[in-house]
């Protein structure tokens, strides 16, 4: 993808390049999947999940791809140029490093996980003191009981995974 000279990438190529190689992620994933033995017992086990998440990706993929059609209908003037947002990109950097600190000081998923996603809504416009930090509280702590209770996999533990049991 060639960036302008101001930073500028097309508006319909960005979607379409994303959609594809999320396609080709799904593809792979669900090649992956076929290779993984189901669980036994009461976990649904790895090789569900897979294809779960094999699953998402190609609506995605598929969501990006429809959205670079809708974008290559219009017309080449009357489409906005995306430009790269450093601020937007410090937002995400500076939640991934506060994930790694939480996690390296015992935190816990559920709160590492909360804080990228509250920082990584910010880089998208929103603001701390919006429900994004809530959101992702929620989104995290139904992440983390998927996979400890559904897989049985372990993750890493702070107070609030102690709490859950």
């Amino acid at each position: 993808m060639s960036l302008g000279n101001d930073g500028s990438v097309p508006a319909g190529r960005a979607p379409l390049v994303v959609g594809a190689i999320l396609l080709g992620l799904a593809g792979l994933t669900l090649f992956d999947s076929l290779g993984v033995a189901s669980g036994m017992g009461p976990n649904v086990g790895p090789s569900a999940a897979m294809k779960l998440i094999a699953l998402l990706l190609a609506g995605l993929g598929v969501a990006h791809l429809v959205q670079a059609l809708r974008l290559a209908g219009q017309r080449q003037a009357q489409d906005p140029e995306d430009k790269v947002n450093p601020g937007s990109l410090a937002w995400v950097f500076a939640g991934l490093v506060l994930q790694i600190v939480a996690l390296s000081i015992g935190a816990g998923f559920i709160v590492s996980s909360a804080i990228l996603f509250a920082f990584t809504a910010c880089g998208f416009g929103r603001s701390l003191r919006s429900l994004g930090p809530v959101y992702g509280l929620v989104l995290s702590t139904a992440v983390y009981l998927f996979f400890t209770k559904a897989l049985g996999l372990s993750l890493p533990m702070g107070p609030l995974e102690r709490l859950l049991g």
